[in-house]
């Protein structure tokens, strides 16, 4: 893993891992995860490995840092809030899983003192940071259709803040966005994604 400023190395770190998603950083952690299920935590400014703990299984999005919370989404649908300063476990939070769903590379939106991220079955949640409770939970799409592979709507995308509102798009052609406070819809359109 290496650290890179205008083009030219400012650290290099070996981690002995293969990393599986992509690198979350606050300016002062870099967070990755790995296909073993595990979180490395490096300080920015020197790459130093600051902690490693384990997760449920792979971790294929990019780990979100904000207000001293790394947030992870392993590949088994759960969503882990680990202390930045040591990696301990916060909380967790599982979904269950249909039987034919996504494999979901989409990160969750970690603004301070909410958590969002979507799920299979079309559902963007927020969940409290402090402790990983269900804040509200919408439908970003209904499933439609006759056959298991028509009735898919997971929700793809990262979520995204917009002002007031977290959208997020689902497997079929869907964008919604909702009341960041309420999860009250604000406005949806059919769309390619």
């Amino acid at each position: 893993m290496a650290r890179f400023d205008q083009g030219k190395q400012v650290w290099r770190t070996a981690t002995g891992q293969v990393i599986s998603g992509g690198v979350g950083s606050d300016g002062r952690l870099v967070a990755v995860g790995t296909a073993k299920g595990e979180v490395l935590a490096l300080d920015a400014a020197s790459g130093k490995i600051l902690w490693t703990t384990r997760v449920s299984s792979e971790v294929l999005a990019p780990p979100a840092i904000a207000d001293g919370l790394v947030v992870v989404r392993s590949g088994d649908a759960r969503i882990v809030g680990l202390e930045a300063a040591d990696g301990k476990r916060r909380w967790m939070y599982q979904r269950n899983v249909p039987a034919l769903a996504l494999r979901s590379y989409a990160s969750v939106l970690n603004v301070g003192k909410t958590i969002y991220a979507g799920f299979a079955g079309g559902k963007l949640v927020a969940l409290a940071s402090n402790n990983g409770s269900t804040a509200w939970e919408a439908t970003v799409a209904s499933p439609k259709g006759t056959t298991e592979l028509e009735r898919i709507t997971d929700v793809i995308s990262s979520p995204v803040l917009a002002g007031n509102a977290v959208c997020a798009v689902a497997y079929q052609g869907r964008v919604a966005c909702f009341d960041v406070n309420t999860g009250n819809q604000q406005w949806s359109r059919e769309m390619s994604s």
